[in-house]
């Protein structure tokens, strides 16, 4: 009889097994035919400084209020959970019932919007959501290009010592719904503390200094654990010695190295620019700044923030922020040959809608960017994965899996932008795209 039973087992776990292998497909990666490694990277030949306000907007919250602000532009998110055509899922595969969305839409309290209005710093590295909850909310997760890292509740990431202004506190006082100065949602309520007016000013006419390596620890004055640095963040600083800088966000004290930091803003040049790539190369991809990683529009931002260039959050704001232009009728030798033509490496931003895009120059004859991405899409809704921060082509994945010509970066490609560009380059291009029109 015992023996029969271990028969009953035996298949029922091969069984399960079978229905396990048949049930996932095995996913394709994307082969990198560059080193990821900033060595490979073309210099940069300039050095300065660009003027960019980034203080100004850095601070923009405490300057504002809710007062014209309406509730369908800042709960945009909610006509979305509502709609009954919309599937959502939790990070165990199980469907999201519309009574859940209901429950944390009444938690997030809009009615009360604006009543508090009050200035605020950010005093631990948060997460800023579209919905009072720390749950993954995911579109079909059985699909290559959805699942984690995709949480649609996740909008960005506040860096510790951020500018915030307080709406109100959900319901149930665990979050508050703020303006920061890459958009709104809401954050822990115990990720922030009030600043009167009077500190406030103080605070805006410190000096700061940004970070030279990501994810290190950083101690208070006691040498107890406060947080950990990321690349793009800026800090505020009061004192100095040989080898501490000595700074306070909120109540909080901290002591940091000298050699962890610049004072901010740092100089644009080829030893800088490639130290603050080096940090965040390789890194995994985070939609929406998912467990505190970058995708593509974080990426750009966080890496020209130390420099004092600021960029929106989203990556059409982000493209339209300077002078750009409209290459989508060019086809695909065309569009090269335009970047052999204008292209600025590390100072041409390369847009498609979605994703956005630094360019790094030609390595080996290949145009290459600089970008945090999933992957590029084949047929049948399947990717090709990368799902890091990366130095690729602008055709990977050609050679390697069935992808649509369509899909590739380079055909996708619709619009460039220029960091720096004056007067005299922006009618040399103009004039070189209505010739070829």
């Amino acid at each position: 009889m015992f023996r029969y039973f271990l028969y009953f087992i035996l298949f029922f776990i091969s069984g399960c097994t079978l229905n396990t292998q048949q049930s996932f497909k095995t996913p394709q990666y994307a082969q990198f035919k560059l080193e990821q490694n900033v060595s490979i990277l073309p210099k940069l030949d300039e050095n300065f400084f660009i003027k960019n306000n980034y203080k100004k907007n850095f601070f923009h919250p405490w300057h504002s209020d809710f007062k014209k602000l309406k509730n369908e532009d800042l709960f945009w998110a909610f006509k979305m959970y509502k709609n009954q055509k919309n599937q959502f899922y939790f990070y165990n595969k199980q469907k999201i019932s519309q009574f859940w969305f209901d429950e944390q839409i009444k938690n997030s309290n809009i009615n009360h919007l604006g009543s508090i209005n009050k200035k605020a710093l950010i005093i631990q590295n948060s997460l800023i959501r579209n919905l009072p909850t720390s749950k993954a909310i995911l579109k079909n997760p059985f699909e290559e290009g959805e699942g984690l890292p995709f949480d649609y509740a996740q909008n960005s990431i506040l860096n510790i010592g951020s500018a915030i202004l307080v709406s109100h506190y959900s319901e149930d006082k665990r979050y508050a719904f703020v303006m920061s100065e890459n958009g709104f949602g809401f954050i822990k309520a115990n990720d922030f503390e009030f600043i009167s007016n009077h500190r406030a000013k103080i605070y805006e006419n410190l000096n700061f200094i940004t970070p030279l390596k990501e994810k290190t620890p950083i101690f208070d004055t006691k040498g107890n654990f406060l947080f950990q640095t990321r690349v793009g963040a800026i800090y505020p600083y009061y004192k100095k010695d040989k080898n501490y800088y000595y700074g306070k966000i909120g109540s909080y004290k901290y002591k940091a190295q000298k050699t962890l930091f610049s004072t901010f803003p740092m100089q644009l040049n080829d030893k800088n620019l490639k130290n603050q790539i080096s940090q965040i190369l390789n890194l995994p991809y985070g939609w929406g700044g998912y467990d505190f990683e970058r995708d593509c529009s974080l990426f750009t931002r966080d890496l020209f923030s130390a420099f004092g260039i600021y960029m929106p959050r989203n990556s059409y704001a982000q493209i339209t922020h300077f002078d750009y232009f409209d290459i989508s009728k060019l086809n695909q030798k065309q569009k090269e040959d335009f970047l052999d033509h204008f292209a600025k490496p590390y100072l041409s931003l390369l847009y498609f809608p979605g994703h956005i895009m630094l360019y790094s120059g030609k390595i080996n004859n290949t145009h290459t960017v600089l970008h945090s991405t999933w992957g590029v899409k084949g047929y049948n809704n399947t990717r090709l994965l990368i799902s890091q921060s990366a130095i690729t082509s602008l055709q990977i994945g050609k050679d390697q899996a069935d992808i649509p010509n369509k899909n590739l970066y380079i055909s996708k490609l619709s619009k460039i932008a220029f960091i720096n560009l004056n007067i005299d380059e922006k009618n040399i291009i103009e004039s070189y795209l209505k010739n070829i029109f």
